[in-house]
């Protein structure tokens, strides 16, 4: 985790330990690696499918913002202009926590109307705006097998692609670029309210973070992650079982020929959880 999202979220969590830390420790469980109370799921409201089961997390070590169970233990997120403490952390450009790996337990994500499932990720407003954020990107990619993926074909649109920007308008289909306001403790929202998307900006309007839809699936192979057009049809069609995301600076920007940028501060992008809308 990077300083600046240090920074914005320690100034609020005095407040919020108080109100919060009687309901978290009625529905938590111990974290026997590191020995730390990891708060539960919480209620999820009819419809709405966490993904629930850690395939891979190669920087997994138990503490702080390195325990994997926070990717499937409920969004908890901190709100438009702060982000949230129930956090897993990748690192970039180099560190062992390379990437993460979710499924839903067996199930299958399926491919229905509008979106099919949002990742939260930790991005915040700065100073309250809306087009300059705090962003840590980050590439989505789904698979069958976890081994072959296809993805989104993200797209960095800055008119200087070797120039960073904290407006998320130049971030296309990537992870990382909306608050997170879904939190299962303090608003726990319905199904419907979560997926609502009225402006169609995948970043859904009362929940927060970033949406997909697999119909936008592309069969781009840049990355050599065993993507086909087969494929991509075969997982809109019949919908996937694992789910990976990786730090955008991890990867090449076709454009450039060098990594995607960052934020000078960021050491990583911080994920709280993904939810399914259709599942199988």
């Amino acid at each position: 985790m990077n300083n600046l999202k240090l920074t914005a979220i320690f100034a609020c969590v005095f407040m919020l330990y108080c109100a919060n830390i009687e309901k978290e420790n009625a529905g938590s469980t111990t974290n026997q690696t590191g020995g730390s109370i990891i708060p539960s799921a919480g209620t999820l409201a009819a419809g709405v499918s966490l993904a629930n089961t850690v395939i891979e997390a190669p920087g997994h070590t138990g503490a702080v913002f390195y325990d994997k169970a926070k990717t499937t233990n409920g969004v908890r997120g901190g709100g438009a202009s702060a982000g949230g403490m129930d956090i897993f952390s990748l690192d970039t450009p180099a560190g062992a926590s390379t990437h993460v790996v979710l499924s839903w337990a067996g199930r299958k994500i399926k491919n229905g109307a509008g979106i099919d499932f949002i990742v939260f990720e930790n991005a915040f407003n700065i100073s309250g705006d809306p087009a300059t954020r705090f962003m840590d990107l980050a590439f989505v990619e789904v698979s069958n097998d976890n081994i072959n993926y296809c993805g989104f074909a993200p797209d960095y649109t800055n008119t200087s692609e070797t120039t960073y920007t904290t407006n998320p308008v130049f971030w296309q289909r990537f992870a990382g670029r909306s608050p997170v306001l879904y939190n299962v403790d303090t608003n726990n929202l319905n199904a419907a309210q979560l997926f609502q998307d009225n402006d169609t900006n995948y970043e859904p309007d009362l929940a927060g973070g970033d949406a997909f839809d697999l119909d936008l699936l592309s069969a781009n192979n840049y990355y050599n992650t065993g993507c086909t057009v087969a494929l991509r049809d075969e997982l809109k069609t019949n919908g996937f079982s694992y789910l990976k995301l990786i730090p955008a600076n991890r990867r090449i920007n076709p454009d450039t020929g060098a990594a995607f940028v960052k934020d000078g501060t960021s050491t990583g992008p911080d994920f709280d959880g993904v939810i399914a809308r259709y599942t199988e």
